[in-house]
C-alpha cells in the first residue's frame, strides 16, 4: 500500500509515523494516522442510546444518518 500511496502523491511526504514508518505530505494526516494506533476514537454519535464511536469525523457523519444504524432505537 505504501507503493501505491507514492506514486499517487502530488507532494514529498514529509512527516512519518514515529510506530510503523508510514508517511504522509501533511500534519494532519498524521495524527489521524497517529489514532488508528492509540485507538483514539474522540468523535461519538449523538444519536441517544447509540454508543458507537469514531476514530473520524466523516465516518461518524456518515453513521449518523443511517437509519439503519439506528433501526434498534426507533423501536
Amino acid at each position: 500500500m505504501r507503493l501505491a500511496n507514492e506514486s499517487r502523491r502530488r507532494n514529498p511526504a514529509q512527516h512519518s509515523c514515529d510506530s510503523c514508518g508510514q508517511t504522509f505530505t501533511t500534519v494532519f494526516s498524521l495524527s489521524r494516522h497517529k489514532q488508528s494506533h492509540t485507538g483514539e476514537k474522540p468523535y461519538k454519535c449523538s444519536k441517544p442510546g447509540c454508543n458507537q464511536a469514531f476514530f473520524n469525523n466523516s465516518d461518524c457523519k456518515r453513521h449518523e444518518k443511517s437509519l439503519r444504524k439506528h433501526k434498534h432505537l426507533l423501536s
